[in-house]
């Protein structure tokens, strides 16, 4: 009986010390609505649907774990997987493909491996008007396809109103560590009402699609941006612009988004936000826009559950046309749970 006591004591007292040292967090987002989009096909047919990954907020399910290995370092990681809200089914082929990250950190910063969202991705994240929401409608959170990188080696450093960033995402190409691979480095400031930061990035992308001689060439990337907040309300405006080689057959193909919005809090449960957004793209001689405003509520019934609507429009006109339509205007309104 004695022995069964001290084993029992022994255990918990182990017990203790990991759950002292080890933490992981279960969290998670869930989005569901309807979305009405005009103009969806060459008949100018409407089209109404339910299923998304997420119209306001990404549907998410992540587990966070962070472990203390003491002298002020950490372990952690990160790994995050989609859903559908409509049909239940994961989003993509790959499980765990929002993020799937291992690291470690200290007062120096921390440095993180896998797939993880990219320093530019994270660089607009300070300044897009709608803080990363309604990202299927707005292109600043897919601007570029930057938005994250397999194979991922990362740094980020916080150092006061600084945060430094760098990585480096390999192309994992035999006879080549250039090719498919990219590099970035990224800059914000976080001070006072003022936020702003910039981003360059610059890599080598298969071009050649499902060809089966791939040809890569020259990709890059670069972004600026700030906001100002006093009170209720925040102004957000930035800028990016990339260019990409494609090689002598197609001419070089370049894009551009401009973006200035502005987002009030009427009441701690009611904000509002508007932004306009300009896309503009050339390839080949031949170019296209993307005129996007956007007008979006929300509500929060409690600090973890809210309903949103919003209203955006879309001027196109040459590349940019959706089955040759010029125009588009989507309706959404939904409930949006974090855990």
């Amino acid at each position: 009986m004695k022995k069964s006591l001290l084993a029992l004591a022994v255990l918990g007292a182990f017990a203790g010390v990991a759950q002292a040292q080890t933490s992981v967090t279960i969290y998670g987002s869930f989005d569901a609505g309807v979305r009405n989009l005009s103009n969806v096909n060459a008949a100018g047919d409407d089209r109404l649907t339910m299923g998304s990954t997420g119209t306001y907020n990404s549907n998410r399910l992540g587990f966070r774990g962070v472990e203390d290995l003491g002298g002020g370092l950490n372990a952690h990681f990160n790994l995050e997987s989609a859903f559908n809200s409509g049909t239940g089914a994961a989003d993509t082929t790959r499980f765990w493909g929002r993020t799937a990250s291992v690291g470690i950190g200290g007062a120096w910063g921390s440095i993180d491996l896998g797939r993880q969202y990219s320093v530019n991705f994270r660089t607009i994240g300070v300044y897009d008007p709608f803080n990363y929401k309604y990202t299927g409608i707005i292109p600043v959170a897919t601007q570029g396809g930057l938005t994250r990188y397999d194979n991922d080696i990362q740094y980020t450093g916080t150092f006061g109103p600084i945060t430094a960033r760098a990585e480096y995402a390999l192309g994992e190409v035999a006879g080549s560590a250039r090719n498919g691979s990219t590099q970035a480095v990224g800059v914000t400031y976080a001070g006072g009402p003022f936020a702003a930061g910039a981003a360059y990035t610059a890599g080598k992308r298969n071009v050649a699609g499902a060809a089966a001689a791939p040809s890569f060439q020259d990709m890059t990337n670069w972004t600026v941006g700030g906001a100002f907040t006093t009170g209720p309300f925040r102004v957000a405006l930035g800028y990016a612009d990339q260019k990409q080689e494609t090689g002598t057959v197609v001419a070089e193909g370049r894009s551009t988004d401009k973006w200035v919005g502005a987002s009030y809090n009427v009441t701690p449960a009611l904000g509002l936000s508007l932004a306009y957004y300009r896309t503009e793209v050339e390839l080949a001689g031949l170019d296209g826009r993307r005129n996007l405003a956007i007008f979006g509520a929300t509500y929060a019934l409690s600090k973890r559950t809210n309903f949103y609507a919003d209203i955006d429009n879309s001027k196109l006109t040459g590349l940019s046309r959706v089955a040759g339509q010029t125009r588009q205007t989507g309706v959404s309104v939904g409930i949006n749970h974090l855990f």
